[in-house]
């Protein structure tokens, strides 16, 4: 329960750090972003990672990840400075829309519980013969073992995932800032997908 409970924290972290450049990037729309801000924080620093680790100026570690999360706050930190409309439609957002807040955070929060609550409960998630379970698990740790990209191919000892791990980035991200075993994380992230999804679907019918 206690990773759950820290898996939610950290992606409420990186949407509060997001939010800033999700109303800048989407001022436009009505709910000024706020249902892309959490999809947004979680690529903004998976990319960062992603990038300093590829060209070796990161490590793919925790300082990694908390340097990249550094870089996502200090560009928000920034637009608020140079854009006060940022700030504006901030406090709009909060002040005049808190209502929209509260619907998306019990949206997000429920739906990421819910699946939660079924991926611990689901017999046979992790399947014997065929399926690709034991792929996924096997490349979250190739990348939770890597400390630069591509990550350590587990299947071919000495070489790099010839394949799209970038959705792997993302969770072994999470799943190293929450502090979770890896098949924990791994089936966090399995109910992220599927909070993000609900909330993504909800932001594009409100707005």
């Amino acid at each position: 329960m206690i990773y759950t409970l820290l898996f939610w924290l950290v992606m409420q972290l990186l949407a509060l750090l997001a939010l800033p450049l999700a109303v800048r990037l989407f001022r436009w729309l009505p709910d000024r972003g706020y249902t892309l801000s959490k999809a947004l924080g979680l690529l903004s620093v998976s990319y960062m990672l992603w990038l300093g680790a590829s060209t070796r100026l990161l490590y793919n570690n925790l300082g990694g990840i908390l340097l990249a999360t550094l870089l996502l706050a200090a560009l928000s930190a920034w637009l608020l400075y140079r854009d006060r409309q940022v700030g504006q439609d901030l406090l709009h957002l909060f002040a005049k829309q808190n209502r929209l807040v509260l619907v998306v955070e019990l949206l997000f929060t429920l739906c990421f519980l819910l699946w939660v609550a079924l991926r611990a409960y689901a017999p046979e998630k992790i399947m014997t013969a065929g399926g690709e379970k034991f792929m996924e698990i096997a490349f979250l740790n190739g990348v939770l073992n890597s400390q630069s990209f591509p990550p350590l191919d587990p299947w071919l000892s000495g070489f790099g995932i010839s394949y799209y791990y970038f959705g792997y980035v993302m969770m072994a991200l999470l799943t190293r800032l929450s502090a979770a075993p890896a098949a924990v994380g791994f089936e966090l992230y399995d109910a992220l997908l599927f909070a993000l999804t609900a909330q993504g679907a909800f932001g594009v019918v409100y707005n």
